[in-house]
């Protein structure tokens, strides 16, 4: 089978690898559709995020979509052609966290392209059946593989629980900041804001429910005004950049909440100690999802999330490079370049 694997800063190369062999709770999946996350782009351009490193060839890829090809001789919850959205987390099941439902803060948790556990951007892997999410054959398998995006939207929301009256801001309008834009909405949150420097990006945003859209160089003053002086209930921080990150506090309100979503590449977070202390703000550090998938599998069935707009761009495997460099030059209105492992 074709396996991409990044051996270094930006050095993908293809190789000829056999087909896993699938375990008895395991099903055999064939990869269909694969998005680039932000993760994958510090890996691929740098080798690392802060202090986990690539050290050896790795599949990068973590959100991903499938049909399966075989199943192991315990897997009752699955059969061959099954369409799937793979959950990209493996947790033991076992340890404390586990035990109290905290899957996703699970200590040393597999998880797809991430070093040293192999990701999507393969033909084929073998999974447990049990993170196998079947979904129904009306949803694409781009829209698929979406749902990884949506279910930390999905669960930043829950973190944040935001009231129907709250002003909610986004720092960010990528495929993480839309979709904890349109899970804030399908919660029946009415007043978001949605800060991004690109034109494209905020239009996306307006089309998806956004209030008012602004620019980062603005967005204090226009939350201020918005708001009459009183300042955000609830700030999410989705971009990763530092300057986003020191807005939070100046943008939230006294006692309000921040969420940090966005992966930074310096391993850092600069606040301004002085807003949140005075403020005395709430900051919640969000850990990719936890047992959201299929709610927002459920949301976007209903019609109340749009996963296929997160999707922007198509990309055979040969040409991952070409769909890393675009998604991290943010050009042509991409929010989600999406690799095809296969029709």
């Amino acid at each position: 089978m074709k396996v991409l694997r990044l051996h270094g800063p930006m050095d993908l190369r293809m190789h000829d690898e056999p087909v896993p062999s699938v375990a008895s709770d395991e099903a055999l999946v064939r990869i269909k559709s694969v998005g680039i996350c932000a993760s994958d782009l510090h890996y691929y351009r740098e080798g690392r995020i802060g202090s986990t490193v690539v050290t050896s060839p790795i599949v990068l890829g973590h959100e991903a979509s499938g049909v399966v090809e075989s199943v192991g001789s315990e897997v009752t919850n699955l059969k061959p052609g099954d369409h799937v959205a793979l959950e990209p987390a493996k947790p033991c099941l076992k340890c404390e966290w586990c035990q109290k439902g905290h899957y996703n803060v699970c200590p040393g948790i597999p998880f797809f392209g991430t070093p040293p556990v192999d990701g999507c951007l393969r033909e084929f892997i073998s999974w447990p059946a049990r993170l196998c999410l079947k979904v129904p054959e009306s949803l694409s398998f781009d829209e698929v593989a979406m749902l990884e995006p949506l279910a930390i939207g999905v669960y930043t929301c829950d973190l944040a629980q935001p009231n129907p009256d709250d002003t909610v801001v986004i720092l960010g309008a990528g495929g993480i900041g839309l979709s904890v834009l349109q899970a804030v909405r399908a919660a029946g949150v009415s007043k978001v804001i949605v800060s991004e420097p690109i034109e494209a990006r905020r239009l996306a945003a307006l089309k998806l429910g956004a209030t008012l859209v602004t620019e980062p160089a603005s967005v204090e003053k226009d939350v201020q005004e918005f708001t009459k002086g009183r300042g955000a209930d609830v700030v999410v921080e989705c971009t990763g950049e530092d300057d986003a990150v020191r807005q939070t506090a100046r943008i939230a309100r006294v006692l309000g909440k921040v969420m940090i979503v966005g992966i930074p590449s310096t391993d850092t977070y600069p606040f301004d100690a002085s807003d949140a202390r005075r403020k005395q703000l709430t900051a919640v550090f969000v850990r990719r999802s936890n047992q959201t998938t299929e709610r927002a599998a459920e949301l976007v069935i209903q019609g109340k999330i749009n996963a296929a707009a997160l999707a922007t761009h198509r990309f055979p495997l040969e040409r991952t490079v070409e769909a890393m460099e675009l998604a991290y030059a943010k050009r042509d209105g991409v929010i989600r370049a999406v690799v095809v492992v296969s029709e």
